[in-house]
């Protein structure tokens, strides 16, 4: 399953953006998701945006975008 921590490695690494960036929200916010729970409404807006939510495939793109 992935979590807040990988999708925030992988924007960080394919954008170079952090989470508040990519998705348009303040600093307390993305803590809050840290210490309680991604919101599953912006899992579907990162598997929409992204088009998959597969690791496997999360980390080619981040291969291929280097």
């Amino acid at each position: 399953m992935i979590d807040i921590f990988f999708i925030e490695f992988f924007v960080k690494k394919k954008y170079n953006m952090s989470l508040e960036q990519y998705f348009s929200v303040n600093r307390p916010t993305v803590s809050k998701w840290r210490n309680k729970k991604f919101p599953d409404n912006r899992l579907y807006e990162f598997s929409y945006r992204e088009g998959t939510i597969d690791v496997h495939d999360l980390i080619k793109k981040i291969i291929n975008s280097s």
